[in-house]
């Protein structure tokens, strides 16, 4: 036995997707609170940087979304960690919607990874985590 539990980070991204999107309709035996959208989907992210190719594409949003706004001759100066504030604002700051919040948190890792400093503490601090449950 290689963890506790046997999902294979591809399986377990399935698993926690399926969980997410049946807790938010709120019309069955499990409920997701509005408040706790993000953090599934922060652990979605952290599963989607490692599982396969249908995974691959929820990796590749935010640094998409940070070079956007790196390429704005408007905006000057953009560094990644910018982008990673603003969507922590958007997370933390709006009100909460199912929508918004686990398409900010499933490319939140993917994003501080890239920003790194104190941006990658919560990404390979839960991603080790994980890792030790899942594999």
């Amino acid at each position: 036995m290689s963890s506790l539990i046997a999902l294979g980070t591809g399986g377990a991204a399935t698993v926690a997707t399926m969980y997410l999107y049946v807790g938010v309709k709120g019309k069955n035996k499990i409920s997701v609170a509005p408040d706790h959208v993000p953090y599934w989907a922060f652990g979605i992210g952290l599963l989607a940087a490692n599982a396969g190719t249908a995974f691959q594409q929820v990796t590749g949003i935010g640094t998409q979304l940070s070079d956007s706004f790196k390429g704005n001759a408007a905006l000057g100066d953009w560094q990644t960690g910018a982008t990673a504030a603003v969507l922590t604002i958007a997370v933390f700051g709006l009100k909460p919607r199912a929508w918004k919040d686990a398409l900010c948190g499933a490319i939140a890792p993917n994003l501080f990874a890239a920003a790194g400093g104190l941006w990658l503490l919560p990404t390979s601090i839960i991603s080790g985590l994980i890792s030790a449950f899942i594999k």
